[in-house]
């Protein structure tokens, strides 16, 4: 029944990011789908639709890609007690892996989260990292290059 719910679920968000897709004239070259996102690469209109679930409802975001100054893999970790580090393992006190963008326009980061541990399962860590770093390597690959300043005196 649980599995039946999340399909449903899934298939509704996805239905909703194709309309949005749609409604932004985007054709894309890339997507993931994550648990409670949808993510959509338009290569040749260098833009990213983010659309996530919060409260039954969608939440749609834009990045575009000339405004994104870098793109990285971003991890948050749980305080570490020196006592305990021995006794566990470092992705036990993993709480997010997500993409984040720094813009150059100034405006705030943006997370793009891949990983929670609040709602994913530690044996997904290393799959949704190596998803993460995909995009943020592919992403920062087409971000503007800064213009080389030549100091001549």
């Amino acid at each position: 029944m649980h599995n039946k719910h999340l399909k449903v679920r899934s298939n509704s968000m996805l239905s909703f990011f194709k309309v949005a897709g749609t409604a932004h004239n985007l054709s894309f070259t890339g997507q993931e789908i994550l648990r409670d996102k949808v993510i959509g690469l338009d290569g040749p209109k260098r833009k990213l639709l983010i659309v996530e679930e919060k409260a039954e409802e969608y939440d749609t975001r834009i990045i575009y890609l000339d405004d994104v100054g870098v793109c990285k893999v971003k991890k948050t970790y749980a305080a570490i007690n020196s006592h305990e580090y021995r006794k566990n393992r470092p992705e036990e006190y993993l709480k997010s892996i997500a993409l984040e963008f720094e813009f150059d326009t100034g405006e705030m980061p943006v997370m793009v989260s891949f990983y929670k541990n609040s709602v994913n399962s530690i044996y997904e860590i290393p799959e949704l990292e190596a998803r993460a770093r995909h995009w943020a390597t592919t992403l920062s690959k087409m971000l503007p290059k800064s213009p080389i300043k030549n100091t001549v005196s």
